[in-house]
């Protein structure tokens, strides 16, 4: 395997920028959940809501009573109907032992500089399920997809091989496990354990360390726990097995673990590293260890205001030393309408061999201005505004339904 460069002329302000962004992720913290910012109602854990330890698809009966009266703008009669709260707006009762759940977004893409490029399309549909029996435990998803060939997103989670705009069906998790007091152990098609677990699957943060929930899952095993003060999870992982040839399966650990002292305030540690004998992203055929590692932290100061921040150090063989972050100011100016800020840094590592670019060898800077309004039961829209250097300004409507 070559080894890549250490960058070492380089390696100062880097580790200067991460030691800065340590220390104010230290002082306002983040969380690795679907909604991370559910901290400013004193919900630190996500398995509180999710019957994912890390968060995310499917809701536990608990999150179901919280989407309506949490989540919800309300208008007049400020209690919903029970039967509202259950699976698919109370149309038939589940049985205690099964969670069923589901997601629908579709989205618009306004590009502002180049509009002919401009489409709508359907960004997600799903199905979840979730079967406890005594301490036996079984999750997945199945749902739809269509992208172009070649692309990042949506193909690591196919089930189907159709080619060009056609769909597939897709399975972005599906697992075993059985739950121990504390611990939850499973193996099969996991979420990696990595960062904050954030809606925003386009964000740099999340596509460079190759961690968001779109498509990034990995086959594996992993242990989960939960206490009073602390939470988190390892994953040893054991490749990508909806992909193929096998060079691209990648495999190493990942683990995410978290301290909250209060209800309101919570820092956290991340660490990944894999190995493969080929890129699936860059598609070079030499044999890449790639690995992340960083810090989260959330805080609520104030109820209207969460502070959501990571930073994670990113190293890859023959780069440079990398890294990429964000910080996200979310308030809720009345109940279930959201406004937020975010603003993120990438330098993924100059290649060797090649030029330094934005984002390549130079930080890269990009922010996002966003509305998120949920106005009635497991319905939401949003709207973001994103600037990027580099990058034509882009406005994004999505309008979801999740069940």
């Amino acid at each position: 395997m070559r080894r890549g460069r250490s960058g070492t002329h380089r390696l100062g302000p880097s580790l200067l920028w991460l030691t800065l962004a340590a220390t104010l992720v230290t002082l306002w913290p983040s969380s690795a959940e679907a909604y991370p910012w559910m901290i400013r109602h004193g919900y630190a854990k996500c398995n509180s809501c999710h019957t994912d330890p890390s968060g995310g698809e499917t809701l536990n009966s608990f999150g179901r009573l919280q989407a309506d009266q949490v989540l919800e703008t309300r208008f007049g009669d400020d209690t919903a109907p029970k039967k509202r709260r259950e699976f698919l707006w109370g149309a038939f009762d589940l049985p205690s032992q099964l969670q069923l759940g589901g997601s629908y977004r579709i989205m618009s893409l306004l590009r502002v500089e180049n509009v002919e490029d401009s489409r709508v399309f359907p960004m997600q549909a799903d199905v979840y399920g979730h079967l406890m029996v005594d301490g036996f435990r079984a999750g997945g998803s199945l749902g739809v997809g269509k992208v172009p060939a070649g692309s990042p997103h949506v193909r690591p989670a196919q089930i189907t091989r159709n080619q060009g705009d056609q769909f597939n069906l897709i399975s972005r998790n599906h697992w075993l496990g059985w739950q121990f007091p504390d611990l939850l152990v499973r193996a099969g098609r996991l979420n990696l354990p990595f960062g904050v677990r954030i809606p925003e699957h386009v964000l740099w943060a999340r596509e460079a360390t190759r961690t968001d929930r779109e498509s990034d899952q990995q086959h594996g095993a992993a242990i989960a726990f939960t206490t009073k003060k602390f939470r988190g999870e390892v994953m040893g992982v054991a490749g990508n097995y909806q992909i193929r040839p096998d060079d691209f399966r990648e495999r190493g650990y990942s683990l995410f673990a978290e301290f909250l002292p209060t209800s309101k305030y919570a820092v956290g540690v991340s660490s990944l590293l894999t190995t493969a004998q080929a890129d699936r992203i860059s598609l070079s055929a030499d044999q890449t260890l790639r690995h992340s590692h960083g810090v989260t932290g959330r805080l609520a100061p104030v109820k209207p205001l969460v502070l959501l921040a990571e930073a994670n150090a990113l190293l890859q063989t023959d780069r440079e030393f990398g890294y990429v972050g964000f910080l996200q100011a979310d308030v809720e100016a009345i109940k279930g309408l959201h406004f937020m800020a975010t603003g993120e840094l990438l330098d993924g590592g100059q290649v060797d061999g090649t030029p330094a670019i934005k984002g390549a060898g130079e930080p890269r800077l990009g922010g996002w201005l966003s509305i998120n309004w949920f106005f009635f039961s497991h319905m939401d829209f949003r709207v973001d505004a994103v600037f990027r250097q580099l990058s034509d300004i882009t406005i994004q409507s999505q309008f979801h339904v999740y069940l």
